[in-house]
């Protein structure tokens, strides 16, 4: 299971830009867990969502690609890169979600760095929903604002110190703190556990 989060945090992290909800997470980790192979389908769903169409509806291919490299490796995209990955899509070699999934797969056998900024992104995210523990503050989550400040803490990552810093309990803690709009430290039993 605990391998299932991860795959599902990764395609928020891609897609979105932002850790997974609990119930969005549940939702779909209890999918992967009746079927292993349904992950390419989930990657389609993600695609077709309302928030991806709020993200990325209008963008052109080129842009799209462009967005999905900040999010996942927080850095522009290089030509090359891009221009392949553009290229592929404006052919229609592959689909949006094909090409999120594979910009990975083919960044973890080339770019050290890259893989750093998305595996330090991904661990946050795991880390943040786990914190999103009482029902304020998954209420707290549902919302385009909230989104705005999460995708703050995983834009924040960019290395491995940045991971460890973003990663801490009270930094997390706090972030929620904002989202829900309690005083800082007032929901902290994490760091105690």
């Amino acid at each position: 299971m605990a391998d299932n989060v991860s795959e599902i945090q990764k395609l928020y992290v891609e897609y979105f830009g932002r850790p997974a909800d609990p119930n969005g997470l549940k939702f779909w980790v209890d999918a992967m867990n009746q079927n292993p192979d349904v992950l390419s389908q989930i990657a389609k769903d993600f695609a077709a969502s309302a928030e991806y169409q709020a993200n990325y509806g209008g963008l052109s291919n080129h842009d799209a690609v462009m967005k999905v490299y900040e999010n996942t490796f927080g850095r522009a995209g290089d030509t090359e890169g891009v221009n392949f990955w553009t290229s592929a899509l404006d052919q229609h070699w592959i689909t949006i979600d094909n090409m999120v999934v594979q910009m990975v797969a083919a960044a973890a056998k080339l770019q050290a760095a890259d893989n750093v900024v998305f595996n330090g992104r991904v661990a946050v995210a795991v880390e943040f929903t786990k914190h999103i523990d009482t029902q304020a503050e998954i209420n707290a989550y549902l919302n385009p604002k909230a989104f705005d400040i999460a995708e703050g803490l995983i834009g924040s990552i960019h290395d491995l110190a940045s991971a460890a810093t973003a990663r801490d309990p009270g930094v997390i803690d706090t972030t929620i703190a904002q989202i829900v709009g309690t005083p800082q430290g007032v929901d902290a039993p994490h760091a105690m556990a």
